[in-house]
């Protein structure tokens, strides 16, 4: 973790020296990362249950140093690389099997976007772009409920017999995500003043992923019943505060 903010440290001095140079504005934004809800029923398989993936709201963070380059009056260029964590709050039902948890995303991503500058003063600006994410980890932590009465085999007048079984687990999912992802975006951003000399921004940024989830692991045993890869891509809500430096 020191390693990675180390180098967005390195790279907010970098670009601040360019921005000097090239008299273009530097910022440096921050804020929470927001999971949109989604559902996904994994199709193409021979369990009962209606296997399927919900998701549900979750709130990670972000840091993004970026530079602003202004092409005229109406329209600015913005380009950067920040760190993001990105957590859902997943449920994951296989027949009597749920898997209730959350997963945490670390990823490094360059975002680049066209800005288009609108009202009177020009204060609001319409960012419309896409990025490059590059996964640093992803974890998954939370129980695993088994239903027992679904199992005709067990009794349920038997002293031993609990309705549900529950097991706490810790894994590694990196293997579900692919190591480069891409993405699209649109946001709104808002010139604000905090004084007389320090301008700043606040912004709403909505993110899609396209590829961010691998198919299939080859390793899983659940592989051979389930087809994991119809699981839904991630949808964020980025919620910002940022400095013109």
């Amino acid at each position: 973790m020191t390693l990675r903010f180390s180098l967005i440290i390195m790279m907010c001095f970098c670009i601040k020296t360019y921005a000097q140079d090239k008299k273009i504005n530097f910022q440096l934004s921050l804020g929470p990362t927001i999971s949109i809800p989604k559902t996904s029923e994994l199709t193409n398989t021979n369990v009962n249950g209606s296997p399927e993936i919900k998701s549900s709201i979750n709130i990670g963070a972000y840091i993004l140093p970026s530079v602003n380059y202004p092409i005229n009056e109406k329209l600015s260029l913005d380009f950067g690389i920040g760190f993001y964590l990105d957590r859902f709050s997943v449920e994951d039902k296989v027949a009597a099997t749920t898997n209730k948890g959350n997963r945490n995303i670390s990823q490094i991503q360059t975002p680049i976007n066209f800005n288009f500058h609108f009202s009177k003063d020009k204060s609001y600006q319409l960012g419309i772009g896409g990025f490059a994410s590059f996964l640093v980890a992803a974890k998954e932590k939370g129980e695993t409920i088994v239903d027992n009465s679904q199992f005709n085999f067990i009794d349920p007048n038997d002293p031993i017999f609990y309705e549900n079984s529950v097991v706490s687990y810790d894994k590694n999912i990196k293997d579900n995500y692919n190591s480069v992802s891409f993405g699209a975006f649109i946001q709104i951003k808002r010139s604000i003043s905090f004084s007389a000399d320090k301008k700043g921004f606040i912004l709403l940024k909505i993110n899609q992923y396209f590829n961010a989830i691998k198919n299939n692991d080859p390793d899983s045993d659940l592989t051979q019943y389930i087809d994991f890869k119809n699981e839904k891509e991630p949808t964020t809500v980025n919620l910002g505060i940022g400095l013109v430096l």
